[in-house]
């Protein structure tokens, strides 16, 4: 007896130990945002923001870790500018350094979270989105300009990007914004800028030839967004393309132009939407 008890033993200590990772910790979101996690036992409470100065929207989160796993809720506070709320059910991969959600409700945007700090192997790099086939018209309306003759210029006291003798952006007296705006058409060798809902457009977007501006530059203002989840709602009586429940482009009470812009937005994988000069930027373009 005392004999198979030792054996049993034996065999117990020799069975691999599973180490539960602490998820204490800054995360960040394919949301855009950052997230502030804190453990304490196996309750699992966060603080999530899209920005630290005037976000899109923040929230907290309570819940309860049960081995790999993670169930609880959400909802926003008013540090951002949305008031949604819901449920999370969450799986625990990488060895506590990814966070993965399995089921939402509430139009909660996020579906992967990765620990600050923690670099995977990098998956392979999706394939590049294709600009709009021939037979497929998005009916656009873009008025095309030189990328090599665009310049900065002064005009009766405003300053302007022109090409030729002809103007295309109104900067005001921001003639460093204008300057910037300027670097970022080059870089991206913008040469279209087109329009939905002509005059007192509804959504303006840039191409670069047929396609969609692609890569970065250092000094950009972007906030990113999951153009999969993007569709359009009705809010408070006002049409909105939504990022499940955070709102990014409003359309008054133009519902087709909102239906209209998000079939170009997910035509061109744009999946970032950029600035320049916020707050009340004076050039806006979208990207991926």
């Amino acid at each position: 007896m005392k004999r198979n008890i030792q054996l049993v033993l034996l065999m117990l200590l020799s069975l691999p130990i599973t180490v539960l990772a602490d998820l204490t910790g800054a995360w960040r979101a394919d949301d855009g945002g950052t997230y502030y996690i804190r453990q304490a036992g196996n309750n699992i409470y966060w603080y999530g923001e899209r920005a630290k100065n005037n976000p899109a929207w923040s929230n907290i989160f309570t819940g309860q870790k049960n081995g790999n796993r993670i169930k609880g809720r959400w909802v926003d506070v008013p540090k951002g500018r949305v008031m949604g709320r819901g449920k999370l059910k969450l799986d625990v991969r990488q060895n506590g350094n990814v966070l993965v959600a399995r089921h939402k409700t509430g139009g909660f945007a996020g579906s992967r979270w990765t620990r600050i700090g923690y670099n995977p192997v990098p998956a392979p790099a999706p394939a590049p989105v294709p600009a709009p086939a021939p037979g497929i018209s998005l009916n656009e309306d873009c008025i095309s300009f030189s990328t090599q003759n665009a310049r900065v210029q002064r005009i009766n006291g405003r300053w302007k990007i022109v090409d030729g003798s002809h103007w295309i952006f109104d900067f005001g007296n921001k003639a460093n914004e204008a300057r910037k705006t300027l670097r970022i058409i080059r870089h991206y060798r913008m040469n279209n800028t087109c329009y939905v809902g002509r005059p007192g457009p509804s959504f303006t977007y840039m191409k670069s030839g047929n396609r969609a501006p692609v890569g970065s530059m250092p000094g950009e203002d972007c906030i990113a967004f999951n153009n999969h989840n993007a569709s359009v709602r009705q809010i408070n009586g006002r049409w909105k393309i939504v990022d499940g429940s955070h709102w990014m482009f409003d359309f008054g009470n133009k519902r087709q132009e909102a239906r209209k812009s998000l079939r170009i937005i997910k035509q061109y994988g744009f999946n970032k939407s950029c600035f320049v000069g916020r707050p009340n930027p004076s050039f806006t373009y979208l990207k991926r």
